[in-house]
């Protein structure tokens, strides 16, 4: 990333996303789907949690809509 000069790496914005998403108090079982934590996930979360998709996706659109000054637009 240096390299073309970019500061930041692809992995600073899962860091972001999981810390918006915390922010917006969506659920942890929602946050790790999202983000591909099954190592940190229960049996229970892993085995027998089936989220649908729209769940998974009004998650993202919470924090798709945050301004650059973290107000959320109307």
């Amino acid at each position: 990333m240096e390299q073309i000069g970019i500061k930041w790496s692809p992995h600073c914005t899962r860091h972001t996303t999981v810390s918006m998403m915390k922010e917006h108090s969506i659920e942890e079982t929602t946050i790790k789907k999202i983000v591909g934590h099954s190592g940190a996930m229960t049996l229970t979360e892993r085995v027998y949690t089936h989220l649908d998709v729209q769940v998974l996706i009004d998650a993202v659109n919470k924090i798709a809509g945050e301004k650059s000054n973290g107000e959320e637009e109307k």
